[in-house]
């Protein structure tokens, strides 16, 4: 519904009590809504199962970083 539209990102706290009414707002606007945690499930997703590096080679980075080696 919302295609081609500019999108402007806001965070809004609701009240539990009033959730279910803005939530029928929004869908009735044609809006999104996302909570934190579906922001955050979204973000772990989207991240790579496997690193590229191994623990080792973290741990020199950190140790080179920390220790200016």
């Amino acid at each position: 519904m919302l295609n081609g539209l500019s999108m402007q990102g806001a965070y809004v706290n609701v009240p539990s009590s009033d959730w279910r009414l803005f939530k029928e707002l929004v869908r009735k606007m044609g809006w999104e809504v996302q909570t934190r945690e579906d922001l955050l499930d979204s973000f772990i997703k989207s991240r790579p199962v496997k690193s590229p590096l191994s623990d080792e080679e973290i741990m020199d980075e950190v140790k080179a970083i920390r220790y200016e080696q």
